[in-house]
């Protein structure tokens, strides 16, 4: 099975270009060295990365999500939950309910996301 999980850099590369999405590769290798100080080859091994993992493509110079911010979260999640948990989202609530207690807001929309769902 393919995980999506990607280092601390390439999330924040990820998210700039979330945030712009259309923008052509030659703006990233600025942008990149405004935010990150990276020079032109670190950036491009980066969108390499990130094309790798399916979450952009680079077509004609032009770098666009193959999929969203949310889309990846979510794949995140499922891949740790299959990972730790047996697939359980159950097993995930209550390991961490029972290390580290729940507010009364989370409950109230856990009760929402699973009875009124």
């Amino acid at each position: 099975m393919q995980r999506f999980g990607i280092g601390e850099m390439e999330m924040k590369m990820a998210k700039l270009l979330w945030d712009r999405e259309g923008i052509g590769s030659g703006a990233v290798v600025k942008l990149c060295a405004e935010e990150f100080g990276w020079k032109k080859s670190t950036t491009y091994t980066m969108l390499r990365r990130l094309t790798e993992h399916g979450l952009f493509q680079n077509v004609n110079s032009i770098v666009t999500p193959v999929m969203s911010e949310e889309q990846y979260k979510a794949k995140c999640a499922k891949d740790m939950i299959d990972d730790k948990f047996d697939g359980s989202v159950a097993n995930l609530v209550e390991a961490y309910v029972e290390n580290y207690g729940i507010s009364d807001v989370d409950m109230a929309l856990l009760n929402e996301l699973f009875w009124e769902a």
